[in-house]
């Protein structure tokens, strides 16, 4: 049963009902009527809210006023429209408790956590830093309905440093030592680890790299570790962090006397249901 008014010769359903009660109009948030000795609802107050644009850190409690969340609301996210989280400490939505009815999201876009930053490249002979955890995409503080057309996905886990390496000439006057690269940054923004840039010895050939930061929409690769002695010692390259939804890839050992990888980071969290319930997809 759906409450509908004519205006000006079409049926439409009202935004919103008000009544005179004491000489003062008031709204209405729910009404029913009595029909064969039942009491059936046929008005729920609701408002919609849509997010058109691309929206870093969506806290629901935060955008919503007072006056919105006095009845039912309906989020609905867009085709091609990111919510994200550049800080793996923050989920990309959070639905707040505020709402006083039913919460619905309606995701035709991306929901994704922030990722994990890259592992820093060993030192030689030392091992690389292990990648950070990707970040939660969304984190519920009351129960919701969801309708998911898209994508809701935990932030990519950042690529693991590489590992240093050593080698001992004793043949000559200098040994070699190579660092290793850094590890990429996880989807989305994860930050790119940072090389280890000792680098010195017989004929050293390339330094190491820093890993690249992830973006919106991709991960970020590992950087390249130091080749030193035409390879006597060669730090082992960073991993690749993850695309959301994925873990971050183990860096690359160093060879000679050489530290190992360290490991890639783990991927996000899609849903945090936090101990509430979710009816839908």
């Amino acid at each position: 049963m759906t409450l509908k008014v004519n205006d000006s010769g079409t049926w439409k359903e009202p935004t919103a009902v008000s009544v005179k009660d004491g000489g003062a109009w008031k709204e209405v948030l729910t009404a029913s009527v009595k029909d064969g000795g039942s009491w059936k609802p046929f008005y729920q107050r609701k408002f919609t809210y849509t997010v058109s644009s691309d929206v870093n850190k969506l806290d629901l409690d935060t955008v919503l006023t007072s006056n919105n969340k006095l009845g039912d609301v309906d989020v609905i996210i867009n085709s091609g429209v990111y919510v994200y989280s550049d800080s793996t400490g923050t989920p990309a939505l959070i639905t707040g408790n505020g709402v006083a009815g039913v919460l619905t999201i309606i995701n035709n876009g991306y929901i994704i956590g922030a990722g994990g930053s890259g592992g820093n490249g060993g030192s030689p002979g030392n091992s690389g830093s292990s990648g950070g955890s990707g970040g939660t995409a969304l984190k519920l503080e009351k129960n919701i309905t969801l309708d998911n057309n898209g994508s809701i996905l935990g932030g990519g886990g950042g690529g693991g440093g590489g590992g240093g390496a050593y080698h001992d000439d004793s043949w000559l006057s200098e040994d070699d030592y190579a660092g290793g690269g850094g590890g990429g940054g996880g989807q989305s923004f994860g930050s790119g680890g940072s090389r280890n840039s000792t680098q010195n010895g017989s004929n050293p050939q390339s330094s190491s790299t820093n890993g690249s930061a992830g973006t919106k929409t991709s991960a970020g690769s590992g950087g390249s570790g130091a080749v030193v002695g035409g390879g006597d010692a060669t730090g082992g390259n960073g991993g690749s962090g993850g695309a959301a939804g994925q873990n971050g890839s183990s860096g690359g050992n160093g060879n000679a006397s050489g530290g190992s990888g360290g490991s890639g980071g783990s991927a996000g969290t899609a849903i945090d249901n936090n101990g509430h319930t979710r009816t839908g997809d």
